[in-house]
């Protein structure tokens, strides 16, 4: 490049292209990291009170399983699961959850080792606010 030419547009740091990448793919990498990023901002989407009460704990092929403090509130989160299934699919991706299934035991949720997704994610692009 030639020194005096300057770039057209923004350049993007590495994070924010990975990021995008994420975000727009289709692959199952992809469809981990919007889980990943679901939990992440979890009590951003269904406010406090449900999130202490209720976390997601699982997620494959479209059905997110939401762990439930109490059968109290899996009564609860019964009445809420199209809204709550709603506002995921538009802060995050258009039918990306279909199905919500409540759960008081977190051994009923389908396993699949991701913790290693997470801790790359983290290196990658580390939650700071000096941005």
């Amino acid at each position: 490049m030639d020194p005096k030419q300057k770039p057209k547009g923004k350049l993007s740091i590495g994070s924010e292209v990975l990021q995008r990448l994420f975000e727009n793919g289709k692959s199952p990498l992809s469809e981990q990291f919007m889980r990943w990023k679901l939990w992440a901002k979890w009590e951003e989407v269904v406010g406090p009170t449900i999130a202490k009460n209720a976390e997601p704990v699982g997620f494959q092929r479209g059905v997110l399983y939401v762990w439930v403090r109490n059968s109290s509130w899996m009564q609860q989160m019964i009445f809420m699961k199209d809204p709550i299934r709603d506002t995921i699919n538009q802060k995050f991706e258009n039918n990306f959850v279909k199905y919500i299934k409540f759960t008081l035991d977190r051994r009923e949720v389908p396993t699949e080792d991701t913790s290693t997704f997470k801790e790359m994610i983290q290196k990658i692009a580390p939650e700071s606010d000096d941005e």
